[in-house]
């Protein structure tokens, strides 16, 4: 059975830990490796582990065009079509209207069209909520607690570039008494993640810089967008 490239990417605002994996896409199978980015985080000792498909790679498939030197950078996987459905999974209506805002926001890019389907299973991303706190221990030895706003894991075949599913999740319990734009925003980054967007250094204008979420999407990112999904 085919199994896919796993990327664990989660993203929130200052002081909150976040990761996303960046792998070379031509990469031989090998055993389970990790890689850490620290864009967003005050702390850097947590780790994510990964691992690169085997067996039944397809060598000769058809790769996916990823574009260079794109305004946002990009995480070197898109969906094989414009046309892309998600599933609304999570039952919070703080949330629901969250992702739905995104996904006018990103479709107004015209870039992609991203429309919303009943059926969990025919979706290419889901919408969930989840809590994302979690415990850990700083290099001085003293134990203290970070979170996460929210995170985005995908799937996809690092051989052809193509994403075959993602799941992006808001932690409520963070984002409950934040505004709605605010939940917005945060929900535009971690469907950037979905769509094929990585991590903006802090000096650009990006809704994917993590420090700087409130920016929303702009024009930047829009432009990588067209460019990610031409023709």
């Amino acid at each position: 059975m085919r199994r896919f490239l796993v990327a664990l990417l989660v993203a929130g605002m200052v002081g909150i830990s976040d990761y996303h994996v960046l792998a070379d896409a031509d990469a031989p199978s090998q055993p389970s490796q990790s890689f850490q980015s620290s864009f967003f985080s005050l702390d850097s000792s947590d780790s994510n582990d990964f691992q690169f498909s085997n067996g039944g790679q397809r060598p000769n498939a058809e790769r996916l065009r990823i574009p260079e030197n794109t305004p946002t950078p990009l995480e070197g996987f898109r969906w094989k079509k414009k046309n892309i459905t998600i599933y609304m999974e999570t039952a919070d209506p703080k949330l629901k209207w969250a992702f739905r805002d995104a996904v006018k926001k990103w479709n107004k890019t015209k870039a992609v069209h991203i429309r919303w389907t009943k059926n969990q299973d025919k979706a290419n991303i889901i919408a969930a909520d989840g809590d994302l706190a979690r415990n850990n221990t700083g290099n001085n030895g003293v134990g203290y607690t970070t979170s996460e706003l929210g995170s985005t894991r995908t799937e996809y075949d690092p051989t052809t570039n193509t994403l075959h599913k993602a799941t992006s999740t808001l932690d409520p319990n963070q984002l409950d008494y934040t505004n709605k734009e605010f939940r917005s925003e945060v929900a535009q980054h971690e469907l950037g993640h979905a769509l094929g967007l990585a991590h903006a250094p802090e000096y650009e204008h990006s809704v994917m810089i993590p420090r700087n979420i409130k920016n929303g999407i702009t024009k930047n990112d829009a432009k990588t967008l067209r460019m990610l999904y031409r023709e």
